[in-house]
């Protein structure tokens, strides 16, 4: 059939890291945030913890069991680790959850670059993401805190902890994890993705405590509506707490797209320190031929990818989509659908019924690099998430866009101001879901779109982004 099923990532995750031995503070800073405040929006789902520990090697609950990383903190007495040279720059990458991929995506396209940037580093992770792990640089090491369960829908954005706590212990938990372990790690940086003071203020503590780590803000760019930016992002208490404790803020876009300054009520005191250093991707095959050829893909095949990201709630969206492709079926050869690891397993399973009908259509958990995937395709369907945007700016692909938040606009204004740049098309998600589209993807294999690209976008936001890490912290 042409296509290499190593390839495609059937998503057999590994599972969490906890850190043990982390005690749980009296006191949290959950308490200064209130329910829809931007800094409560945004977690993800994790599915089970670690239930058992090896307390045989560490019976009497020392300093040794504690699992310090290679160069750091106390090691086991008879260590089989060998400690990397004290000079090794010391990186740490914060990020909360999200909803989807999106924010594990980037960080592990971030962790990478770090490591080819500064060869010599210890990079690693922090996140209650619990998906997507398999994305990071294998040399990326990960510190998992407890997950939460995340629901986008008519009503609103709902998040419950998958441990059956109250919410404040399991702040509580979480803040202590991270505190805990970047007081042992001792980051020469910590760079944090989206959330200055962490989900819910899990941050605090850790960035009042480690004043000799240089602390970088990461933001995708856009952020949301210029009404709920400036109240929940820009008000004076976040702004003063990123000017008091950021060395920088890395701004993961191109200026000709967006300038936040244009859009937000932000004081010169805070755009200052402001780095716009292009889109994050992942580097980028350079010629449709070369992707195939890597994919084992047919040369003159009509090739269709689709994927909406991490997938959660996405069925309603894939039913549409699929009843569309299976009217234009004669006018492509393959479609390889990339259900996302979010994605509900009834919903998984419903959906791989339908599409098994179809001897061509491949549905799969993850197609890896979907970069590849996306520049090896006639035509790309895909959610309007920041990453498939860039990808998309990076390959120059052949796109169709959904945007598909229900609360939140960032994804719509995002989308928009590529489309006004002549770079993709937009489809509203009403239209989408209520109406046969059949003509529209047909219209978008037969007239590919762009033709020609007006402006030269940045993508090299990643490697940007190492170099400022990389001087800041020499």
């Amino acid at each position: 059939m042409g296509w290499r099923k190593s390839l495609i990532n059937t998503w057999e995750g590994r599972g969490p890291i906890p850190l043990p031995g982390c005690g749980v503070s009296p006191t949290s800073f959950s308490a200064l945030y209130t329910n829809g405040s931007a800094e409560g929006r945004s977690p993800l789902p994790c599915y089970g913890i670690l239930t058992s520990f090896n307390t045989e090697m560490y019976a009497d609950g020392s300093a040794e069991g504690r699992s310090p990383l290679p160069g750091f903190g106390v090691s086991p007495k008879n260590s089989l680790f060998f400690s990397p040279p004290q000079a090794a720059k010391r990186i740490a990458l914060y990020w909360h959850n999200g909803r989807s991929l999106g924010h594990t995506v980037r960080c592990a396209t971030l962790g990478q670059a770090l490591l080819n940037q500064i060869p010599a580093s210890i990079v690693v992770g922090i996140t209650g993401a619990s998906k997507g792990f398999e994305l990071l640089p294998p040399t990326m090491d990960l510190i998992k805190i407890p997950s939460y369960l995340t629901y986008d829908d008519n009503e609103g954005v709902r998040t419950t902890p998958v441990l059956a706590l109250a919410k404040e212990q399991f702040q509580r938990i979480r803040e202590n994890l991270i505190s805990t372990f970047v007081q042992d790690f001792q980051p020469h940086a910590l760079l944090v993705d989206f959330h200055p003071e962490g989900k819910n203020g899990e941050l605090i503590p850790t960035v009042l405590n480690s004043p000799k780590t240089h602390k970088i803000l990461g933001l995708r760019g856009i952020l949301g509506s210029p009404t709920e930016t400036n109240r929940d992002f820009f008000n004076p208490r976040l702004v003063a707490f990123m000017q008091a404790h950021f060395s920088a803020i890395h701004i993961y876009i191109d200026q000709q797209v967006y300038r936040l300054e244009d859009y937000y009520a932000i004081p010169d005191s805070l755009s200052a320190i402001f780095k716009y250093t292009g889109y994050v991707t992942c580097p980028t095959i350079s010629t449709k031929e070369e992707a195939r050829a890597l994919l084992e893909l047919a040369p003159d095949a009509r090739i269709i990818v689709i994927s909406f990201g991490g997938g959660q709630g996405t069925e309603p969206i894939w039913q549409a989509i699929l009843r569309s492709l299976s009217k234009i079926q004669k006018q492509f050869d393959y479609a390889y659908l990339s259900a996302g690891p979010y994605l509900e397993a009834d919903a998984y399973e419903r959906l791989r019924t339908q599409v098994s009908q179809h001897p061509n259509w491949i549905w799969t958990r993850l197609l890896n690099s979907l970069s590849t995937w996306i520049k090896a395709s006639d035509f790309f369907i895909g959610s309007g998430g920041y990453n498939s945007l860039a990808e998309i700016i990076a390959t120059g692909a052949n796109a169709l866009i959904i945007p598909r938040q229900l609360n939140e606009h960032e994804q719509e204004i995002h989308a928009t101001k590529l489309a006004n740049l002549n770079i993709l098309r937009i489809a509203n998600l009403t239209t989408i879901l209520s109406k046969d589209v059949s003509s529209i993807l047909e219209m978008c294999l037969k007239e590919p779109y762009p033709q020609d690209h007006t402006v030269t976008i940045a993508t090299n936001g990643a490697q940007h982004s190492a170099q400022l890490i990389e001087a800041l912290i020499a």
